[in-house]
């Protein structure tokens, strides 16, 4: 049976690839989601939401300890599907993942993001800021994705020194209004705005 690509599952995966998640290609004719996480209600959210939109999971997730820092972590693989090759391609051009030019900064696509790379810091007697940790892209891409929240009304800065995104603090309540309610308990955190005094 082909995979249905709504729009909702394509923002949902854009943003998980704008973190930590990755499509990978066991062949020339498909490719598979993966993703891991430190956190095992991350992970059966992962493989919940893709269940919801028909995408099913190859085998079981599996866990891994880490010795050398004493943790653990959990590890999600899709099956693979033809109709995840274009995206794929798009996002791994040359081996290497990159940021298309057609994504869109929708609510569900920074709220993915911000859950897998983002956080927010809280500095005595400042308002709160956002960082997006966007070291793994090009310069190039890490720019064009601080004019798109610019374009959703989101003031940010590229951080050159880390190639990072800080989204200014005049734009943190207006963000996190934007992407919405935090889907997990785990990650609530990052949904937390300290008033200043």
């Amino acid at each position: 049976m082909a995979l249905i690509l709504s729009r909702e599952l394509l923002e949902w995966i854009s943003g998980e690839l704008l973190g930590d998640g990755c499509l990978y290609c066991a062949s020339p004719y498909s490719a598979m989601f993966n993703y891991s996480s430190k956190y095992p209600e991350y992970i059966h959210y992962v493989s919940d939401t893709l269940m919801k939109f028909g995408v099913e999971r190859a085998g079981k997730i599996y866990e891994q300890y880490h010795e050398s820092m004493d943790c653990w972590t959990f590890h999600y693989k899709s099956r693979s599907y033809r109709e995840f090759l274009p995206m794929h391609d798009k996002w791994y051009p040359e081996c290497k993942k990159i940021i298309p030019r057609d994504l869109t900064l929708s609510s569900i696509v920074c709220r993915q993001w911000y859950i897998g790379d983002g956080s927010i810091t809280h500095r005595l007697g400042k308002k709160p800021s956002i960082k997006l940790a966007t070291c793994a892209f090009p310069v190039y891409d890490v720019k064009w994705l601080v004019e798109q929240l610019g374009e959703i009304g989101i003031l940010a800065t590229h951080q050159p020194a880390w190639n990072m995104i800080w989204i200014r603090a005049c734009s943190v309540k207006d963000f996190l209004s934007y992407v919405g309610e935090c889907p997990v308990s785990c990650y609530a955190y990052k949904w937390i705005y300290q008033e200043v005094d």
